[in-house]
């Protein structure tokens, strides 16, 4: 299982349109998830999102496209994707 929903450009004109609500969402590169995260507060997805898009992180900057779902309880759903994703591939996405 993976987050669910479209895959968006992972631009600052795709995230600007993100929901300021919580949920959890997945950074992508060449159609594979390579980071899995909540957004709680402090902007919600779009805030999550615009961070990593200006973030100096050299993993996440790879991201060429990202997903997203809105859930009322963000943290229980990243832990369920993190381990979905590790026991389907062995191991987590590798920004994680």
């Amino acid at each position: 299982m993976s987050v669910s929903g479209n895959l968006y450009r992972f631009d600052g004109e795709y995230i600007a349109k993100a929901p300021a609500g919580m949920g959890v969402y997945s950074l992508h590169k060449a159609g594979e998830a390579i980071y899995i995260g909540k957004a709680e507060g402090g902007g919600g997805i779009r805030g999550r999102s615009q961070y990593h898009l200006h973030s100096k992180n050299p993993c996440t900057k790879q991201a060429t496209g990202y997903r997203y779902e809105l859930h009322r309880n963000p943290a229980a759903k990243e832990d369920e994707l993190l381990l979905e994703y590790r026991f389907a591939h062995g191991r987590l996405p590798i920004c994680n």
